[in-house]
């Protein structure tokens, strides 16, 4: 599926809950230790975290400890998302605020994780919080080569 240009709001969705047979495999396979430690860890989840969805995208928007927020994103479909930069700086606007920022990091090798089709994000829900990294001004030109050795796409 290749993403659409036209952008379709992102709305509240309710998580499926995770069955028996998937929480009895979870334990089988080694992942948890307990049927209690996976309740545990959902329950958590459920009070941290709301599930957002649209056309294209499932968003996941994660509370954590001293407001960092973490936005999980997929397409639908489970396949790779074929990056379009202006839709994860919708999904950062629809689910942090238009004048927050986000980061998406490429980890330490130690720290990677690679195991399905998402992409992460992680940012502050405070507006006049700042990265120390970054552009100091805006510049935004959707018309086609206005500056020399430039090209944009109009929106």
């Amino acid at each position: 599926m290749k993403p659409r240009y036209e952008w379709q709001k992102l709305r509240r969705a309710v998580p499926t809950p995770m069955s028996d047979a998937l929480i009895d495999d979870l334990v089988r396979l080694g992942k948890y230790s307990s049927r209690e430690e996976i309740i545990e860890k959902l329950s958590h989840e459920e009070a941290t975290t709301s599930l957002w969805v649209n056309d294209t995208y499932q968003v996941q928007r994660r509370e954590m400890e001293g407001g960092l927020v973490h936005i999980n994103i997929r397409r639908r479909d489970g396949g790779p998302i074929l990056r379009d930069w202006r839709h994860f700086q919708q999904i950062k606007n629809e689910m942090l605020g238009d004048e927050c920022e986000a980061i998406e990091l490429y980890p330490a090798e130690s720290r990677k994780v690679d195991a399905s089709n998402k992409y992460h994000l992680w940012g502050y829900a405070d507006p006049s919080w700042r990265f120390p990294i970054g552009m100091e001004t805006r510049q935004v030109d959707y018309t086609d080569g206005n500056v020399p050795g430039t090209r944009q796409r109009p929106l």
